[in-house]
């Protein structure tokens, strides 16, 4: 298919396109419900990031997830007599003229069929620099284009119901010298429609005191990714402080890391993780230790080399105050 390439696009409502396509598009993605029988209308901007006039035309092609659990998109046409989402858009075709740094508002329309099923109905409108292929699909005639995802929930008998298969460290060890200390979980999606599961990991000391936390899912940008039904998808979090930089090579650089990003003891990591309409809830634990094993050895080589300064200096204290006691009887002898 001539959507192969844009196997890169993530479902968190990244933007995407096939080569450098000067083209911006907002919003990336949509998030639309409707009942059956009814419309939903929506705009997408287009911003001609050139300048020179930008010709384009518009086509639109469904899309699964593909079974990496990563939420990479899997375009496909509808076969001759299937109904689905890309078939109920209305939108301008094209010729679109975009003048140099215009911004131009694209409305459409979804005209959702009274016989279509309740859930969830995924597509995508693209536009591209070249004519439409004829196809029905979402190909176009040259090679760059860029599109916008939508996800529509159609009213009715809505299953949302999941499970959390997977909760674990992302880079097992006996023990971390350092932070950020990463975490990756796996959520299936076996209702009818997209999920989006959100949370956190709080993380607890050995006395059960709240040292941080890492958020799941919770995007500022794009707010969050989607799982389509009966897909899986794979999320990560990292817990850290501040904003963390690669240490360094070398002890010294080790060091450095362990005292920027410091923590010490044994913790535990709780993930509490809900989704769908109803505020339903996953939860799970892992335990794990940090030891920054090349901070104590410098501050116990440290103390060492504190101590035997001190006792040299006491040692040393105490012969200069025997000699001067001494000195001072050595005279009183002469003088008597």
């Amino acid at each position: 298919m001539k959507t192969a390439a844009l196997a890169t696009l993530i479902l968190g409502g990244m933007i995407w396109a096939e080569h450098s396509l000067a083209l911006t598009i907002s919003p990336p993605r949509f998030e639309l419900a409707a009942n059956p029988g009814q419309r939903a209308e929506a705009m997408v901007k287009l911003f001609n990031e050139t300048d020179k006039e930008l010709v384009l035309y518009s086509s639109a092609s469904n899309f699964t997830a593909a079974e990496d659990e990563e939420g990479v998109p899997k375009f496909y046409e509808l076969k001759e007599g299937e109904e689905d989402l890309s078939k109920w858009i209305e939108i301008e075709k094209g010729p679109i003229a975009i003048a140099p740094q215009e911004t131009k508002e694209i409305p459409f329309v979804i005209n959702v069929p009274g016989f279509a099923d309740p859930g969830g109905h995924y597509a995508s409108i693209f536009f591209g620099s070249g004519l439409p292929d004829g196809s029905g699909g979402s190909g176009v005639g040259l090679s760059e284009k860029i599109g916008a995802l939508i996800l529509l929930r159609v009213s009715g008998d809505i299953l949302e119901e999941g499970r959390l298969v997977e909760f674990k460290l992302k880079d097992p060890k006996p023990f971390y010298d350092h932070l950020p200390v990463g975490f990756t979980l796996t959520f299936e999606n076996s209702g009818n429609v997209h999920l989006k599961p959100q949370g956190e990991v709080a993380i607890t000391n050995l006395l059960g005191q709240k040292s941080g936390k890492a958020d799941v899912n919770k995007d500022q940008i794009s707010g969050g990714k989607n799982i389509l039904p009966r897909t899986s998808r794979h999320f990560e979090a990292s817990w850290t402080r501040g904003l963390y930089q690669e240490p360094g090579t070398g002890f010294f650089g080790k060091l450095r890391a362990e005292m920027d990003n410091f923590a010490l003891g044994r913790y535990k990591a709780v993930l509490d993780l809900g989704y769908g309409s109803q505020g339903k809830k996953e939860k799970a634990e892992a335990v794990f230790w940090v030891f920054p094993w090349h901070l104590i050895l410098v501050v116990v080589l440290g103390s060492a080399a504190l101590v035997a300064v001190l006792v040299l200096a006491v040692k040393s204290y105490n012969r200069w105050i025997i000699k001067q006691v001494m000195g001072k009887m050595d005279q009183k002898d002469k003088s008597s």
